[in-house]
């Protein structure tokens, strides 16, 4: 081959080569432009929480509650080389009004009621994270880990949505599947509550409170497919708060057509919880929870007929507290406790609990029955009604004279909802919450709480790009 020729087949590879890099490097680089967003929420939320054993006890602060305006904006990059991504939120709320004697605001403010006697809005970085996952090319499986400021449900570390802003965490967040398999591992060290501007070292429970060092979670789940359109599902969450508790739940779930229109689901949980280190005093919030370990059973079903949906379900709670005391002479059983910390968030999805009251006192059984109708077979599509009835018994409090009496509660749970399907108004989103709780007197007299809880919230979602 000439010397002229061997020039021009040099120059060719070397074109290609380059143009081909040029191409792998641009597509890597333009798919990280070009799939990043830029989205966010415009809320405003209305609580009216009203004690009316307060009342009772003549005392003044009686409410608790505000109306607050958020604002919610997140960045997220494309993968640079299907590889690496960044993403962040901003959460700005503001006071829109809050009644002179209200308590506090129910955690849609900062409350420095007892400091300052106000409660206040904020703005903060609730997240700032980065993201390495792996490339789409690799068969059957796919994961992703994330590190920084972020949200976490995984394992029972959760962060929580339904105040004014979110609760975000400081750590490590792992999650994939392979094989049909879903696993999930996070590691947290910090956290902002929904109600916080800043992020803060976890603590317990004690007057000179004390740091958690971290906490871990960890979560596997897998769905069986089976024949005539069923699935059997089973999953298995934990968390370790590191010298204070440590927690494990596991679920099965079974779901099954019966016809068209017709479907059932029935499952079980099973929560443990149990002391893991000296952080740990058998109390949180000052109130009585169990002294070792505490369980929670429950079963539940579900069955779905056209727009109807309806729910029962029935658990019992084992969480026994030896040592309680009482400023008003009636002594408070023990109760399950779900958290991991002073300023951490659990998980807790039994069902049986109304959004007023938990429900989960030692020794207590408690029923659930609920119905939702979803209203678009009628002409108004996005609007949902529901209605749901608990009722507990069995718990038992200790009267001034050292007797020991079989209480109950109970409470009635109606909610709306609205997602308004009008073009110009999509992604606008109405919910209305409202729970009346009532309980023995005894009961009542020894927890200090017969509630009326309403809550309200206007979304509107959008996307910028």
């Amino acid at each position: 081959m000439s010397a002229f020729k061997r020039t021009l087949l040099y120059g060719a590879i070397i074109t290609a080569q380059t143009s081909i890099g040029s191409a792998i490097a641009s597509s890597a680089f333009d798919s990280f432009i070009d799939d990043t967003t830029v989205d966010g929420k415009l809320r405003t939320v209305y609580y009216d929480v009203h004690n009316k054993e307060k009342d009772r006890l003549g005392e003044e602060k009686n409410t608790a509650g505000a109306w607050t305006g958020g604002l919610w904006v997140n960045m997220r990059s494309g993968y640079l080389a299907d590889i690496f991504a960044f993403g962040g939120s901003f959460y700005g709320v503001t006071k829109l009004h809050m009644k002179d004697d209200n308590a506090d605001s129910y955690q849609l403010l900062i409350d420095d009621y007892h400091e300052t006697g106000v409660s206040e809005g904020y703005g903060k970085i609730g997240q700032a994270w980065v993201d390495l996952k792996l490339p789409g090319s690799i068969k059957n499986t796919s994961g992703h880990i994330q590190a920084g400021r972020q949200r976490v449900y995984t394992g029972l570390i959760s962060s929580s949505g339904s105040r004014s802003a979110e609760s975000t965490w400081r750590g490590y967040k792992l999650e994939g599947s392979t094989y049909g398999l879903d696993f999930g591992f996070a590691y947290v060290d910090q956290m902002s509550l929904r109600n916080q501007s800043g992020f803060h070292d976890l603590t317990d429970f004690s007057d000179s409170p004390k740091q958690i060092e971290h906490i871990m979670g960890g979560e596997l789940a897998y769905t069986f497919q089976l024949a005539e359109k069923r699935t059997l599902k089973l999953k298995y969450r934990t968390a370790l708060s590191k010298d204070f508790l440590q927690a494990h739940n596991g679920d099965i779930e079974f779901k099954t057509p019966l016809s068209d229109r017709v479907g059932l689901t029935l499952g079980g949980k099973y929560y443990h919880t149990k002391k893991d280190g000296d952080l740990w005093s058998g109390k949180a919030w000052g109130k009585p929870a169990f002294d070792e370990e505490a369980n929670a059973y429950n079963f539940h079903a579900a069955l779905g007929v056209g727009s109807w949906n309806f729910r029962a379900a029935v658990s019992h709670i084992d969480a026994k507290y030896t040592h309680p005391t009482s400023a008003t002479g009636h002594k408070r059983p023990g109760a399950y406790y779900y958290d991991f910390g002073k300023n951490t968030h659990g998980i807790w999805d039994l069902g049986t609990s109304g959004f007023a009251e938990d429900m989960m006192y030692d020794n207590e059984t408690v029923w659930m029955a609920g119905v939702t109708y979803d209203f678009s077979h009628l002409g108004l599509k996005g609007l949902e009604l529901g209605y749901a009835f608990h009722y507990g018994s069995g718990m038992e409090v200790i009267d001034p004279s050292g007797n020991k009496k079989s209480t109950s509660e109970y409470e009635n749970d109606f909610h709306i909802i609205y997602a308004f399907p009008q073009p110009k108004v999509k992604g606008l989103k109405l919910k209305v919450e409202y729970g009346i709780y009532r309980n023995d007197e005894e009961l009542r007299k020894a927890i200090k709480k017969e509630e009326d809880d309403l809550r309200v919230w206007l979304d509107y979602t959008f996307t910028l790009f």
